[in-house]
């Protein structure tokens, strides 16, 4: 069970709304499905949400929790997430002070309040829930392919780096899929794709040995909802930290077709010094990795352009197309009509869903 959608949310994002850190704040703003009561940052305080992030959402940016509580929020939801994704010793007496004052709290880090003694008895006596939607099931099962016996079409959304904004292109291509009538499922992977959609599994959090079956399971559980399954993608094939995570859900979803997702401002893989690899030389790979299960083609280009200006987006755009002879997008700048139309024209699925 996760939180119930009418329930408006409070996101926590101390000294770091509108940077790199806070994604997991930005993509619930963008596509959550709670209503929002307000932001807490003291140092963006007064500031509106559109200035700090570019999404147009009315909610204020507050200083401290008990503004939050006086706005009526009735869920403290933890809006950064970094590598390790450890808790901060500093947000604890926020914390605290939320499920005292009424509020539940929604934790995506790796440290677990449930497993901590003192809030879970705080939480208890004030009659609040913690959700540590990182936790994983138990029981998960080890992947057998069986993803390759359904009718499904399976996209996979798969990086040249980490953090380069899989969720988000999967969740523009739903998006936009929905208002056409295709009944397109998302499947998510990670923290913030849980707390926007409700349901999921964070994949980093899982043993290696069920990653993939976790995967497998829930892309079996979408493919009973609809033809078209939109898999949130994880890490990249070409990061040192977070590689295993991205062969579990290539093998494990088995998809039909790849989207490959890039930052052109990043030239470096994230928290390394080692160069980001051709779009040739990962579309080689990821598509090799792929066919031990089934065949899997790249068929589309997603750019996260945000670093640059109108101009240099168009360019880099025209500049993927050019190198890889494939469509590219920037899905949240300029719409995910090129990446949906490849998607359609891949499967043969005109329409999807019919």
């Amino acid at each position: 069970m996760y939180l119930e959608p009418s329930i408006p949310l409070a996101i926590y994002a101390p000294d770091e709304f509108g940077k790199a850190q806070a994604k997991t704040a930005e993509g619930v703003l963008r596509y959550g499905r709670n209503p929002i009561a307000c932001v807490i940052d003291e140092a963006m305080a007064g500031k509106t949400i559109q200035e700090v992030c570019g999404i147009d959402c009315a909610a204020p940016i507050v200083s401290t929790v008990e503004e939050a509580l006086a706005l009526k929020s009735g869920a403290l939801l933890l809006g950064t997430a970094w590598s390790g994704g450890a808790l901060p010793e500093a947000w604890k007496k926020d914390i605290k002070l939320a499920l005292k004052g009424g509020m539940d709290v929604v934790n995506g880090l790796h440290d677990f309040l449930e497993a901590d003694p003192e809030m879970a008895a705080l939480a208890k006596t004030h009659g609040r829930r913690l959700f540590d939607v990182r936790k994983s099931p138990e029981k998960l099962p080890v992947a057998r392919g069986l993803v390759m016996e359904t009718d499904a079409y399976v996209v996979l959304t798969v990086g040249t780096d980490c953090s380069v904004g899989k969720m988000t292109v999967a969740l523009e291509i739903q998006k936009l899929a929905q208002s056409k009538n295709i009944d397109a499922q998302f499947v998510a992977t990670g923290q913030t794709g849980i707390m926007i959609c409700g349901e999921g599994i964070a994949i980093d959090r899982v043993i290696g040995d069920f990653m993939a079956g976790a995967t497998e399971k829930m892309v079996l559980e979408k493919a009973a909802r609809g033809n078209l399954i939109l898999v949130e993608g994880q890490g990249s094939l070409a990061h040192p930290g977070f590689s295993g995570v991205t062969l579990a859900l290539l093998h494990g979803a088995c998809p039909q077709a790849l989207i490959l997702c890039h930052r052109p401002a990043r030239p470096t893989i994230k928290g390394t010094n080692f160069p980001i690899s051709s779009y040739t030389r990962l579309i080689e790979t990821y598509e090799a990795m792929a066919s031990y299960m089934r065949p899997a083609k790249v068929i589309a280009l997603a750019l996260n352009t945000q670093d640059l200006n109108q101009e240099e987006a168009l360019a880099a755009i025209k500049k993927a197309e050019a190198e890889t002879g494939l469509p590219a997008a920037d899905p949240v700048r300029f719409g995910a009509h090129a990446l949906l139309d490849a998607i359609e024209k891949a499967g043969s699925l005109s329409p999807i869903g019919k």
